[in-house]
């Protein structure tokens, strides 16, 4: 689908953010380089996510174990990216600002020799009003303390005018290169459905608003929803979303990408409920409604079983099986069960995304 990065930074991941002081475990640690290198053998790149919870409240104590962690990453994973984030963090020190800058600074010592790129997460990543209700007023010196001799190599993220924008307009752009003083790295939060409200929805519809972003900003990266095969629908449209606005041409392609990774029944099945999980959150949705789409993807589920067993059976028969369609029928059982699950109810909205 033309997406070359992946970046590891799940909020339930504690030894990444709550207990990031901590030691690794040598289980865990090969977990991660297990999936660093099956991210780079896909032939992306590879990045970790890392939220030092707490670290500015003593920094003399903390920037030493800091250090001491990223290091570890850097040694063990080789990322080509480390993501250093501040946000969803509780602002009640004035000079912040100075304290966060510090410690990317310590970061950026740590990683220049093994050439791996910076990326970091201010408190404040967006101009949505939203962020100060919820996390603390942002301190009146906060960009300019927190950005103050940095080199223009350390990108920072932005979510655009909003903490979910819709679109990425010139003038949203423009402003967040003001205020950051370079491009901004877009951390694009469509789809992503983690939110108290978000959670009740399911967003499979194309990217749009997108294509400034190439000449105004320096990457972007987006938030997948909590479903994870579901992800593939809206992904599918991402690269066309960032070189047209046309509506017409980026479905055309997201149709085109569709098609490797999935039957072309299933494809429309999906589209008929798109407007409905994207509009109606889901406690709106009639029982007769769901009930109905639930026995559909009844129905669905032994007929894609018993396709799987026939290209994939479980005692290795068929050795000559075509592995493509075997991984478009798994992606569509694995799609199937995301769907029942939601309209179950299994996707709760958990308070903690919030604050980490």
């Amino acid at each position: 689908m033309g997406l070359n990065f992946y970046i590891y930074a799940p909020k339930n991941d504690p030894c990444l953010r709550s207990r990031w002081s901590g030691d690794f475990s040598a289980e865990y640690t090969a977990g991660l380089k297990q999936l660093a290198l099956k991210v780079k053998s896909a032939g992306m790149k590879f990045g970790i996510g890392f939220s030092p919870l707490g670290a500015t409240a003593d920094s003399a104590k903390s920037l030493p174990v800091f250090r001491r962690q990223i290091k570890l990453l850097a040694e063990e994973l080789r990322p080509d990216y480390l993501a250093l984030l501040f946000d969803d963090m509780k602002i009640s020190l004035e000079h912040e600002g100075v304290l966060q800058n510090a410690f990317i600074r310590e970061c950026l010592d740590v990683l220049t020799p093994y050439g791996v790129r910076l990326i970091t997460c201010s408190s404040f990543y967006t101009t949505d009003p939203i962020l100060e209700k919820v996390f603390g007023k942002m301190p009146e010196c906060y960009y300019s303390d927190l950005l103050r001799g940095l080199p223009d190599s350390v990108d920072f993220f932005w979510t655009g005018a909003k903490v979910i924008s819709t679109e990425y307009t010139e003038k949203d752009l423009r402003l967040a290169a003001d205020i950051l003083g370079r491009k901004p790295f877009i951390w694009d939060n469509y789809p992503v459905n983690d939110g108290r409200k978000a959670s009740d929805h399911l967003y499979l519809k194309p990217f749009s608003g997108r294509n400034l972003i190439p000449s105004l900003a320096s990457g972007l990266a987006v938030n997948p929803m909590k479903q994870t095969f579901l992800n593939l629908f809206p992904l599918a449209s991402l690269r066309k979303a960032l070189e047209t606005d046309n509506a017409e041409l980026i479905s055309k392609a997201a149709a085109e990408n569709l098609n490797f990774c999935h039957d072309g029944s299933f494809t429309d099945f999906v589209g008929t409920c798109t407007e409905l999980f994207a509009s109606t959150p889901l406690g709106e949705i009639t029982t007769a409604k769901r009930n109905s789409l639930l026995r559909l993807l009844d129905e669905m589920l032994p007929e894609k079983e018993h396709a799987l067993h026939k290209t994939d059976p479980a005692d290795g028969s068929a050795a000559d099986a075509d592995t493509g369609e075997t991984e478009k029928i798994r992606n569509e059982i694995a799609e199937i069960n995301e769907i029942r699950d939601f309209l179950n109810g299994k996707y709760v909205f958990d308070p903690a995304c919030l604050t980490g």
